[in-house]
């Protein structure tokens, strides 16, 4: 139930121009995801099944929150809840905690269904983190250097950049293989006990001589963050990987993120042909591709900053200073 004296809306046509302003109350017209501020371009990600959100009103009528549902994963059936906003000045805690729990009801999900639900919570504030902690979520990667500070206006951080802490729930039983890298087996080992139960194995296999590699990506100009799912490794893995590199530079990333999937047997390999570039843990991305998802990560022109990053559970901690010392420990990256 939605807190008096405010109303929970689904967001249909006649109330879609209201999210522009939730998102302006918080971002300005910063928030890297431009449609959210068109509501044209709202409606049109919720007629294709890709968006589903809530609107809170208060007792004027004006908007005073938002949640949503949308899909960002290769796999159509994992929803990322996001957009978690409380216009400032219109709401409390109790609005923000009902909005959060809305799409945790089997009713509230698109009818395609559902592996799971994941969000990433910012770090220098323990807000969402807590919440989605109680709501029954689990810890499974952190992402240094995620977000561009200067796009807060509320709970600004102190940090120029904001790591993020991507939070899982599962809502059906894994079926397909999950292969870990030696050297990560135990941090990972930690993670998979917070989910549904999966049998994994050693991924000491050689890599492909043939074959091209096939991702996924999402690039956030604004942010400075790329991610690249790569669901299948070829024969052409190092030279995909000094190219990302390469145009990483040119774009001026700061965030490089690779999520490779566990269920390649070749995972292994491809993870110290990883760490020779640079690249470190940076923790489990579950069902991203229907397979679970190993992240690894590197941070480009500049050293992560660890003090800014706050942090609620003991296994959030405890990923932190594993991933602090793996990118500690990683080779001197050469060339780019």
């Amino acid at each position: 139930m939605c807190p008096a004296p405010y109303t929970l809306l689904p967001v249909d046509a006649s109330r879609a121009d209201a999210v522009a302003e939730v998102f302006r109350s918080i971002y300005g017209d910063t928030y890297p995801v431009k449609y959210v501020y068109q509501g044209a371009g709202v409606m049109a990600e919720i007629a294709a099944g890709r968006l589903s959100s809530f609107l809170a009103f208060d007792g004027q009528g004006l908007p005073a929150g938002y949640v949503a549902i949308y899909t960002s994963a290769p796999n159509p059936r994992l929803w990322e809840g996001g957009n978690l906003l409380v216009v400032p000045g219109r709401g409390d805690g109790d609005l923000a905690w009902s909005l959060l729990q809305q799409f945790l009801r089997p009713e509230h999900l698109p009818p395609s269904g559902s592996d799971g639900i994941f969000g990433e919570s910012v770090c220098h504030h323990f807000f969402t983190q807590l919440a989605c902690a109680k709501s029954g979520f689990a810890d499974c990667a952190l992402a240094l250097e995620q977000m561009d500070g200067a796009a807060f206006r509320e709970h600004a951080p102190e940090s120029e950049r904001v790591a993020c802490l991507l939070q899982f729930f599962e809502q059906s039983d894994p079926e397909e293989e999950c292969y870990l890298p030696d050297r990560y087996e135990e941090p990972l080992q930690a993670i998979l006990g917070r989910l549904r139960p999966r049998n994994p194995r050693h991924g000491r296999a050689t890599l492909p001589e043939t074959g091209t590699t096939v991702c996924h990506d999402t690039w956030f100009t604004g942010a400075g963050m790329w991610r690249v799912a790569v669901s299948s490794i070829g024969g052409d893995w190092t030279g995909f990987l000094d190219e990302l590199l390469l145009r990483a530079a040119q774009r001026g990333v700061v965030s490089l993120q690779v999520v490779i999937s566990a269920a390649l047997p070749s995972i292994g390999r491809a993870v110290e042909d990883l760490r020779q570039r640079g690249f470190f843990l940076g923790g489990l991305f579950p069902r991203w591709f229907g397979a679970d998802g190993i992240m690894m990560q590197r941070i480009l022109g500049r050293e992560p900053d660890y003090e800014g990053i706050r942090l609620y559970s003991a296994g959030a901690r405890a990923l932190l200073e594993f991933i602090r010392n793996d990118r500690e420990s990683v080779p001197a990256p050469g060339g780019v």
